[in-house]
């Protein structure tokens, strides 16, 4: 039986009914693959853009000024290390917020005493810097710090900090209470030769007095100990003191700019090192040292009769010639003499002086007691107190103490003071003196004095007019005798042998010569026969023949 035979009906048997087959069709369309496929390669993008994304931190900036958002980059030693991301405001509109885009890699920049600012042209006292960014545009400039803590916001610097925060040296803080400021990047000196710089400057209001940052390098940083001096050589210092007028001038550098310089004064010992951020005090000029550095001292008074006019806090006390203290109070105030004397019971004015041991023993020490009981013996043994000019330019006084005055058993004291005595000296002195001259020339007789004298006068008027009488008729002459000598000079300049004149009479008395000789046969006829002149001259007789003489044989 064919297989077409067997599937008809009338031959096929009876069908039993089958379950039916189920086939389950898939959800899943293939039109999803590339959906699919698109979504992974996205979610593989965003992962890879946040795995490779950079640290984001903010720094705050007075001015953005030369900054742009996704132009201006981040740098350390002019490699590229960042991207800025965004420029805003901060809530009170006073800074500016710029976030930046850091290098994963570059995680390390970011600790807490790092540094941020922006690198543009600018002109300081170092000089121009920044030129490179007129072509390439400003960028920001991160120096790391030296600590383990990160950190991700940080407040910019305005200007470039002036050293480096990893350079070897000593970072050392100044007080000054002078008149002469210095500015950030002004040189450190030491001998000539700049060692550092000044990195920070700022004023204490409260304290009146100006704090400086400065930065020493290796190694000169080694020469600064705890006797080191700093002053300032800022430009030209002129100054007037009791020696006169002194005229300073620094480098040219310093001339234009200003500076610090610092050493060793007066044979000072180097000492021990100092610490970082150690303070010292800065001076206007070495010269001032001794005068504003701090001193021990102890206190006297002098109670003085003359004028203290010109007696100003601050001036010298000398003993012969030697600093050794300084004018503490030029007059002591009214009701402090009150307490101390009573009311009117002292007409003396009491001038207060520290004498400093320091200043006379100079490197030796001595305590305030010892250099007391010195002091007390001296008064005891004649010292006295003067009040001297110390510059006549100025009109400034100063103290000078002496020996030789008279000896006292015992030092008196005034309240808490003790006195060193007063005696005249200087001004006092000498106006006592112009008043005695004064009283003796009051005696003279000046007006008989002034009579004889303008009698005197008038006779030398009269005794004037009559010299000048005889001089102008003196004078004449002399004008006419320098005439006859012009004329006879002039004369006998003609009778020279070279001259016209000269040879003229020397013709005429060849002629003359020539007569002379034809005249004198007749003025000797005219001698022997006088009254040839009027005969004539007498014939000669005629000669005779005379016969020849015969000789004799």
């Amino acid at each position: 039986m064919t297989s077409n035979e067997a599937e008809t009906p009338s031959s096929q048997a009876p069908i039993q009914a089958q379950e039916p087959l189920v086939v389950h069709k898939s959800r899943f369309s293939k039109i999803w693959i590339l959906p699919i496929i698109a979504l992974l390669i996205g979610i593989g993008m965003v992962y890879n853009d946040w795995r490779n994304r950079g640290i984001m931190i903010q720094v705050e900036f007075d001015t953005a000024e030369g900054l742009e958002a996704k132009k201006t980059v981040l740098k350390n030693r002019n490699v590229d290390i960042g991207l800025v991301d965004k420029i805003s405001f901060s809530n009170d509109k006073s800074t500016i917020l710029v976030d930046i885009e850091v290098e994963k890699d570059m995680s390390s920049f970011l600790v807490e005493d790092s540094e941020f600012w922006v690198v543009r042209p600018r002109i300081g006292a170092t000089g121009i810097t920044g030129i490179g960014t007129l072509l390439s545009g400003a960028y920001i400039e991160v120096s790391p710090g030296n600590s383990n803590i990160e950190q991700f916001a940080f407040t910019g610097l305005e200007n470039p900090p002036v050293t480096s925060l990893n350079a070897d040296g000593i970072h050392v803080r100044l007080i000054s209470r002078g008149n002469k400021p210095l500015k950030v990047g002004n040189p450190v000196m030491h001998k000539g030769f700049e060692v550092g710089a000044v990195e920070s400057a700022q004023y204490d209001d409260l304290e009146q007095e100006a704090h400086y940052d400065i930065f020493i390098q290796a190694p000169f940083h080694n020469l600064v100990t705890e006797n080191t001096s700093f002053w300032n050589v800022s430009g030209l210092s002129v100054k007037t003191s009791t020696q006169g007028i002194s005229v300073n001038m620094a480098s040219l550098d310093a001339l234009v700019s200003g500076g610090v310089e610092f050493g060793l004064v007066d044979g000072a010992q180097p000492g021990v090192g100092v610490p970082q951020n150690h303070e010292f005090v800065v001076y206007d000029s070495q010269e001032s040292i001794d005068e504003q550095r701090e001193y021990q001292y102890i206190q006297y008074v002098i109670l003085v009769e003359d004028s203290v006019g010109g007696l100003h806090k601050g001036a010298p006390v000398e003993y012969r010639g030697i600093r050794i203290g300084t004018v503490a109070e030029p007059y002591m105030e009214y009701w402090e003499i009150i307490d101390i004397a009573g009311v009117g019971k002292e007409e003396r004015i009491p001038v207060v002086v520290n004498l400093e041991p320091e200043r006379l023993m100079k490197n030796e020490y001595i305590s305030n007691d010892i250099f007391q009981g010195m002091v007390d013996d001296w008064i005891r043994e004649g010292l006295t107190a003067t009040i001297e000019n110390a510059n006549l330019l100025t009109g400034s006084l100063k103290v000078t103490l002496q020996p030789g005055g008279e000896q006292i058993t015992e030092v008196t004291r005034f309240g808490e003071y003790s006195v060193i005595p007063a005696a005249s000296g200087g001004f006092a002195s000498l106006s006592k003196k112009l008043d005695n001259i004064m009283g003796e020339l009051e005696q003279l007789p000046l007006n008989e004095t002034i009579a004889n004298l303008n009698e005197l006068i008038d006779s030398t008027d009269e005794t004037m007019v009559t010299t000048r009488l005889s001089l102008k008729r003196s004078n004449q002459t002399l004008d006419a005798l320098e005439q006859t000598m012009q004329e006879l000079q002039s004369t006998l300049s003609g009778l020279q042998p070279d001259s016209q004149v000269y040879r003229s009479v020397e013709q005429v008395m060849l002629k003359v010569e020539a007569t002379l000789d034809e005249l004198k046969p007749l003025v000797k006829e005219v001698t022997n026969q006088p009254n040839s002149l009027v005969f004539g001259q007498a014939a000669k007789p005629d000669e005779e023949p005379v016969a020849p003489k015969k000789d004799k044989e």
